[in-house]
């Protein structure tokens, strides 16, 4: 009797590792849609800011519409997601500490942009940097991480250009820091499923 508890508790023990390890996989594909869906939003919006601009449109900046529309998304999905995890991880109470502190931090920079005026987009650049390096380390994926560090030092770099180059600068962050991780984090967990 002894050993059959034995034996059905190391099944279990198994079975909960198993399902932590599920739970983690599907970490991996849901933080993957979050970094595509703002990589590409602010990568459409400052290529085309930049283009509209060369072409000498006035209102090159109504592409940054585009954010609130990701907002929104960001909130329904965040939700779905928040309903649909059974159970919270002190890596899952962390990150949220931490998207708390980027968003004040970001909507801080967006706010001062009149005061800013050059140094907005560098400092947004900085503010990325912040929270990719932070949450590719809660990962444990580096490319994320990278991408942090460039983000940083593309904000230096956008200290000394002009306004229209530092949309290009933005596209590229974006690009490296949430696009091209964003796909690598997706690929890591269809090989994990497979």
């Amino acid at each position: 009797m002894d050993n059959a508890e034995k034996s059905l508790s190391g099944q279990e023990g198994l079975e909960i590792i198993q399902r932590m390890i599920n739970q983690a996989k599907q970490q991996y594909s849901d933080d993957s849609f979050m970094y595509l869906l703002w990589g590409w939003l602010v990568f459409v919006a400052s290529i085309g800011h930049y283009l509209l601009d060369s072409a000498g449109i006035i209102y090159a900046p109504m592409v940054w519409l585009l954010m609130p529309v990701g907002g929104i998304i960001s909130a329904i999905w965040g939700h779905r997601k928040n309903k649909s995890k059974p159970v919270k991880t002190y890596i899952d109470e962390f990150n949220k500490y931490v998207l708390t502190a980027f968003l004040v931090s970001l909507c801080i920079v967006l706010f001062s942009m009149q005061r800013l005026q050059l140094n907005c987009y560098p400092m947004v650049m900085m503010v990325y940097g912040v929270w990719l390096y932070i949450s590719g380390g809660c990962l444990k994926f580096k490319p994320i991480m990278l991408g942090g560090i460039a983000n940083w030092i593309l904000a230096v770099a956008a200290f000394f250009v002009d306004f229209k180059m530092q949309l290009l600068l933005l596209a590229f962050a974006v690009l490296i820091g949430y696009i091209i991780p964003g796909y690598m984090l997706r690929n890591r967990f269809k090989n994990q499923q497979a």
